[in-house]
């Protein structure tokens, strides 16, 4: 499929395929965003749970529509039904993130059961939305795999590994906050230069935050960086079909053509 040229008939799947990239490029910054919103900002809680299930929802329209592309491929299909249904999921638990900030800081043993629930579904959250992000790079390599262009095929594998590399510092960071007064007494002990500059166990908290956006808006960028290049060379494969030979069906017509009947 890498080697065959893209078909006229192909117009019809090929115009939802780029649509469905245009609406992910865009759709994934805006994720980030509200999410990163919601979790740091209270002003933006006057707005509900609206924001959220609205991109989310976005992302669940992008992937769904990759889906008319190659029908008969099952490994490709697969893989898109895949991200769509965690997509999905997400669109169902992207609420949560905004019932967290009702849940006080106290430990677990003396929560009610409701504010055990909305934890652990967003901990589900969280974990949907890495998987998503697997999926989808993944989705975009089996994408690239089956166009006619070796250079997007190589780069995309590139960044996918690359991403793939990236998500295991990711997932610590995510992880190592819940040990800020750990760390913050083991640096007091081996660094205390790093440690007064923390100033206190939050401020290690808020490192290890940073670092953590840091990198997921690093792995973002890149997946953006993929859609965008595939979505170009579908664009780029289309405006190259050649049209039917006008010329040659005229000619045809002309040699066919009779006197005598008139």
């Amino acid at each position: 499929m890498a080697d065959d040229p893209l078909q006229p008939d192909l117009m019809p799947s090929l115009r939802r395929l780029v649509r469905g990239l245009e609406v992910l490029f865009w759709s994934l910054p805006a994720a980030l965003v509200v999410c990163v919103a919601e979790s740091v900002s209270f002003e933006w809680q006057s707005w509900g749970v609206l924001p959220l299930v609205l991109v989310m929802g976005l992302l669940w329209y992008g992937v769904s529509r990759l889906k008319v592309f190659q029908p008969g491929e099952t490994v490709w299909q697969s893989t898109v039904t895949i991200t769509e249904l965690l997509a999905l999921a997400l669109v169902g638990l992207a609420p949560f993130l905004h019932w967290f900030h009702h849940v006080p800081e106290i430990p677990a043993e003396y929560l009610t059961s409701g504010q055990k629930h909305i934890s652990y579904c967003l901990v589900v959250f969280c974990s949907a939305t890495i998987m998503f992000l697997l999926n989808l790079n993944h989705a975009i390599a089996r994408l690239a795999a089956m166009l006619p262009d070796e250079v997007l095929r190589r780069h995309t594998r590139f960044l996918v590994i690359t991403n793939f590399i990236l998500f295991v510092p990711l997932l610590a960071l995510m992880l190592l906050p819940q040990f800020s007064f750990a760390i913050f007494n083991a640096l007091a002990r081996t660094t205390p230069a790093l440690a007064e500059a923390a100033g206190t166990p939050f401020g290690v908290e808020a490192w290890l935050q940073s670092a953590a956006l840091w990198l997921a808006t690093l792995i973002v960028a890149t997946t953006m960086a993929m859609v965008w290049k595939t979505k170009e060379v579908v664009l780029n494969g289309v405006f190259s079909l050649e049209p039917p030979a006008l010329e040659d069906e005229i000619d045809e017509t002309e040699e066919d053509f009779d006197p005598s009947l008139n």
